[in-house]
């Protein structure tokens, strides 16, 4: 089981690398490499044949160090939630702690205390500067699932203080919640992405039919992020190509709801001849509506459409119908 543990956290930390190598290197992107990294190594070393390998003194520094480079770590983004007077001088602040990590870490080679007494403040400060910014949000789900494991080894940092043993299994808790906090957001975005592929897939195809200029054969092998980006950008360019693009108005004031405004889209998509509708005000986005959640609610009201016109097309009275015809 540690062995696995210590295998989600390795991933957790790639996924951060590769997080910073298609994002600009900032301070606190680099910062959070070196938390997990640090947190990957510290459950490797917890790991019961790796630290019967290293001997047990060297275990116990090895993994006080590890934690103290990953609290350490921690600390610096956090001050970036602290007051604004205090992010003047977030250079110097960052430096300082580096400094005193690497203090303590090298503490830790004689007395592994030393690098648990770094742990102690620089994780109660993480959790302090995270409480401030939890929220419904993806950032606020993955800062209070970090505070949640960082509880663990701020527990036994107190405990080996007090002249205890480090619980390895607590400390493995610990790991893999702030390992999950770490990659959330990305795999929040992964998976809010699939979602909306699926629910825009079937307007996405109507549209690409009807305007082939669209399609573009170089995108297939993107991210899932951003294959669910370009499919909402083709969407508001074939829903502009099919309003008149800018060039013709109607003027014919859409509706306020964004529900009916979406019905009545999809039913022109559906059928242009039998519901034209003209002038670009048709397609933008309602106010606080995002061009995603815009783009997914006409893909339903399409999905609707759609089915009712299949369910018409195929009950017997149609059928009756176009037999006496």
């Amino acid at each position: 089981m540690a062995w696995i543990a210590a295998l989600v956290v390795w991933l957790a930390a790639g996924a951060r690398v590769g997080r910073m190598v298609v994002r600009p290197a900032t301070t606190v992107r680099i910062c959070m490499v070196l938390a997990m990294v640090c947190t990957a190594a510290a459950q490797t070393v917890a790991i019961d044949d790796v630290a019967a390998t290293l001997g047990r003194d060297n275990a116990a520094a090895a993994l006080a160090m590890c934690w103290a480079g990953g609290a350490g770590a921690s600390m610096v983004i956090a001050i970036r939630a602290w007051p604004t007077l205090l992010r003047r001088w977030y250079r110097t602040c960052a430096v300082v702690i580096a400094v005193s990590t690497a203090g303590a870490m090298a503490g830790s080679l004689w007395n592994p205390v030393a690098g648990w007494c770094a742990v102690l403040p620089a994780f109660a400060a993480v959790i302090a500067a995270g409480v401030r910014v939890i929220a419904r949000t993806p950032i606020g789900r993955a800062v209070a699932l970090y505070c949640l494991g960082a509880v663990a080894p701020l527990s036994i940092a107190i405990a080996v203080i007090l002249g205890a043993e480090p619980n390895r299994g607590v400390l493995t808790l610990g790991a893999l919640i702030m390992s999950i906090g770490a990659v959330s957001v990305l795999i929040e975005t992964w998976i809010r992405a699939r979602i909306l592929l699926y629910r825009i897939k079937d307007l996405h195809h109507a549209l690409l039919r009807r305007f082939p200029e669209l399609r573009d054969s170089d995108r297939s092998r993107a991210p899932t992020v951003l294959q669910a980006s370009d499919h909402v950008s083709d969407v508001m360019d074939g829903l502009y190509l099919q309003v008149g693009a800018g060039q013709f108005d109607d003027g014919v004031a859409a509706p306020n709801d964004p529900v009916d405004r979406a019905a009545r889209i999809a039913r022109t998509v559906h059928d242009p001849l039998a519901h034209p509708i003209l002038g670009a005000h048709w397609i933008v986005p309602p106010p606080d509506w995002s061009p995603p959640q815009w783009v997914a609610l006409i893909a339903r009201a399409h999905r609707s459409t759609s089915t009712a016109a299949l369910d018409d097309s195929t009950s017997p009275d149609s059928a009756t119908d176009t037999t006496a015809r």
